[in-house]
């Protein structure tokens, strides 16, 4: 039966995280004799863990006890039922609005306080947060990094674990974000890690591949220069390093890795749109990523005090774009073809 945020996802109507966690009626050996291909990670979240066909199942054995850390998360939904298993008060405690801990490694306390922040109404005291905590494996940062993106609030997450130096410590590339100041005419919002944060709010679904975008888009500017009258001058060229380092850290797959990559680089491109040709960047248009990139695009202005007008502007002159490729008597830029003069009319074929 599914369990945890898997349960808490459909009990409270959420979008379903990448994560889907299942839980096992019996100890590890029988979990181990009745699914195939299990690895055991050693995660204080789950006790095996399943990947096939891209969809990564995490398993907790119910054997007398359980891994959690908060009540909430011990919710289950009953196989072919539409109702949950909530022994140990856990009803009573669904709608705790500020839920404390119960005994448990800092690890697990921090993973789900973070993750319950994320997605739903809640706000974990921060004064029960651990200080403490030993590393984190690739896979820990990488499942808690999806649980919280995925939320409708990942600030509340990222801010949570930022209190409790997680960010500083394990994930430099997004601390930094917070030592870079904005001119108030453009950024009103604060600095780039208040600005990015700001941006998860202007997303009309919390997409991965979206959502990571977001997450790394200014991760340059820490690094990035003036140089003629450009404040941030090359951050989308470093931008797109640092969220290559950063995720390849976490162990994503090259394609995840080049896709953010992707939406890191051209970030700024939708704004220019409208003033090149269009021919110039027929290859990034052309890209199947390019209507994420605009999305992006448009959570960035909104997260400022510009409004949606150059979103409106790219996007005008992306459909321009399209509508050109395919008219056989104009090239890419909306130019008449100097052959098309010559091609027969198609009411006289």
């Amino acid at each position: 039966m599914v369990c945890s945020f898997t349960a808490l996802d459909e009990y409270f109507g959420v979008i379903p995280s990448p994560l889907r966690f299942e839980r096992f009626e019996g100890d590890l050996v029988g979990l181990a004799s009745s699914v195939d291909g299990l690895t055991f990670p050693g995660l204080p979240y789950a006790d095996a863990v399943s990947e096939s066909g891209g969809a990564r199942v995490l398993y907790r054995c119910f054997d007398g006890g359980e891994k959690a850390a908060y009540p909430q998360t011990r919710l289950a939904r009953l196989p072919g039922k539409n109702a949950f298993d909530a022994r140990g008060g856990v009803y009573e405690r669904l709608f705790d609005a500020s839920p404390a801990p119960e005994a448990a490694a800092p690890d697990l306390v921090l993973f789900e306080a973070a993750a319950l922040a994320s997605r739903y109404s809640y706000e974990p005291s921060a004064e029960r947060l651990p200080s403490s905590f030993s590393e984190p494996s690739a896979r820990y940062q990488r499942d808690l990094l999806e649980l919280i993106v995925t939320g409708k609030r990942p600030e509340k997450g990222f801010e949570l674990l930022l209190r409790a130096g997680f960010v500083d410590e394990y994930w430099p590339e997004l601390s930094e974000l917070a030592s870079v100041s904005h001119s108030k005419d453009y950024h009103p919002e604060g600095d780039a890690w208040r600005h990015t944060m700001e941006t998860f709010g202007h997303r009309k679904a919390p997409d991965l591949l979206l959502s990571l975008g977001l997450l790394l888009h200014d991760t340059g500017k820490p690094d990035a220069v003036s140089s003629g009258g450009r404040r941030f001058d090359g951050h989308s060229e470093l931008g797109e390093r640092a969220a290559r380092a950063f995720l390849g850290r976490l162990g994503y797959p090259k394609a995840t890795i080049d896709s953010v990559a992707f939406l890191v680089r051209y970030h700024m491109l939708p704004a220019a749109l409208p003033r090149v040709p269009p021919s110039s960047v027929g290859r990034i248009l052309d890209d199947p990523l390019f209507p994420v990139l605009l999305e992006l695009y448009r959570c960035d202005e909104l997260s400022t005090f510009r409004g949606p007008d150059g979103y409106y502007e790219a996007c005008a002159a992306y459909k321009a774009y399209l509508r050109n490729s395919r008219n056989p008597y104009r090239d890419s830029d909306g130019k008449r073809r100097s052959d098309a003069l010559h091609r027969p009319s198609p009411r006289t074929i």
